[in-house]
């Protein structure tokens, strides 16, 4: 009867050395796996992009931006104004709202004008770089290489003759 006691305790005590033996085994596969971070990171063909920052560091697209949106709500305005002369005040506000929604329609389109920029120069530089994907910065928290500045001066370098085709054709006029 001792005998078969002390089986039974040996059979636990090899049964939780056989678990311990495992759990230390997955322990060192999963560092194993994990690898040096460090030096995988800057090797990576992820790009991240601060289009915030671009877009600050560019004050042509946002100065493009603002005067598109300025001259869309003179002219919309002018445009109130002109139809609403004769209306009642229902009929104004039905005008109103239709022309506020055609308005939003109208800076969606300013928006993506402006975002199909940045995203023509993220594509451009992620090309030159080899980088098959790109995400926003702000989704990030580790890794990828950084191609902000390159984004910046791509859209600075493609500002720049633009800026000087329309200074010379307002000088010609």
């Amino acid at each position: 009867m001792m005998a078969s006691l002390g089986n039974k305790k040996n059979v636990k005590i090899f049964s939780f050395a056989l678990a311990g033996v495992f759990i230390v085994s997955i322990a060192g596969m999963a560092l194993m796996s994990m690898g040096d971070t460090a030096s995988a990171a800057p090797s990576s063909n992820i790009g991240v992009v601060d289009q915030q920052q671009v877009i600050q560091a560019n004050p042509s697209i946002s100065s493009d931006y603002q005067q598109k949106m300025q001259a869309t709500a003179q002219e919309m305005q002018k445009d109130f104004d002109e139809k609403s002369k004769n209306m009642s005040d229902a009929e104004k506000e039905k005008l109103f709202a239709d022309m506020q929604q055609q308005f939003n329609e109208k800076r969606v389109a300013i928006e993506k004008e402006m975002q199909d920029k940045v995203n023509a120069a993220v594509q451009s530089v992620a090309s030159k770089k080899g980088l098959s994907l790109v995400v926003d910065k702000n989704a990030v928290i580790y890794g990828g290489t950084d191609i902000t500045k390159d984004v910046t001066s791509s859209l600075a370098a493609s500002a720049a003759p633009a800026d000087a085709g329309n200074g010379t054709a307002s000088q010609s006029k």
